[in-house]
């Protein structure tokens, strides 16, 4: 039984990672880093618990992970030691003692996702965009927002084949900012959980039904259906896990 259980709130560019999970094939893997930077401190092999499995290329502002440990771990040497060792794309932002019984993934209440879209080109930061070439109808986005907020199975709107909770998510909140000033569009969704590619293909509907390539009433009735039909994940690189609340 361990002493002590850590909370780390953790920020990273995903764009060169094989995403959150540690894999067999490659170390190159947010896990894997921030693993062998706590191995390398506390001196014994750890397993780091997050809250959220980010998929390659998305990055994160706060994502959230836990571990147990015997040693008792003073914060601001800790936070210098630890981001001295992991690469610059990685950041541990802080260090927090918690509950012998806390869970980063299962204690979580709900998460909050940011998707990033420019309309024009950018030279500086623009690996974090997806961008387009057209201002769509915000008339009928909001009409799709307004449905998707209504269901509560999303078989349809991920690349998961099977799912311990029978892909039921339920969407706090949805919503988008139009910084014309800027041609950017930014959506903010958050939910109790989200499925394989979820984000990316909710957005990828209210662009596509923003631009009239996909008809709203057809789009809602094979969702609650919960058909699989054609959609348009968008590319992960312009994909932030913002939050996790508790």
């Amino acid at each position: 039984m361990f002493l002590y259980n850590y909370k780390l709130t953790i920020e990273y560019d995903g764009l060169s990672f094989n995403g959150w999970q540690k894999q067999s094939y490659t170390e190159n893997t947010i896990q894997h880093q921030i693993e062998m930077a706590l191995s390398i401190l506390l001196k014994s092999e750890l397993k780091l618990t997050g809250a959220g499995r980010t998929d390659s290329k998305v990055s994160a502002y706060n994502q959230t992970a836990n571990f147990h440990s015997d040693v008792k771990i003073d914060r601001n040497s800790f936070i210098r030691s630890v981001n001295s060792i992991l690469p610059d794309s990685i950041t541990v932002k802080s260090i927090t003692k918690v509950s012998v019984d806390f869970h980063s993934r299962y204690s979580a209440r709900k998460r909050e996702y940011l998707y990033y879209i420019t309309t024009e080109k950018k030279s500086i930061s623009g690996d974090h965009y997806y961008r387009i070439n057209y201002i769509p109808d915000f008339v009928r986005i909001e009409g799709f927002i307004s449905f998707i907020k209504s269901v509560r199975n999303f078989k349809s709107l991920c690349k998961n084949k099977t799912d311990n909770f029978d892909f039921n998510c339920r969407i706090f909140e949805f919503k988008y900012r139009f910084l014309k000033s800027k041609n950017e569009i930014i959506f903010t969704i958050t939910a109790s959980r989200f499925l394989h590619s979820m984000v990316r293909a909710v957005i990828g509907c209210a662009l596509d039904i923003g631009r009239g390539k996909s008809d709203p009433e057809l789009t809602e009735k094979l969702i609650l259906k919960g058909e699989k039909f054609r959609i348009h994940y968008l590319p992960a690189n312009a994909l932030f896990l913002n939050k996790i609340y508790y």
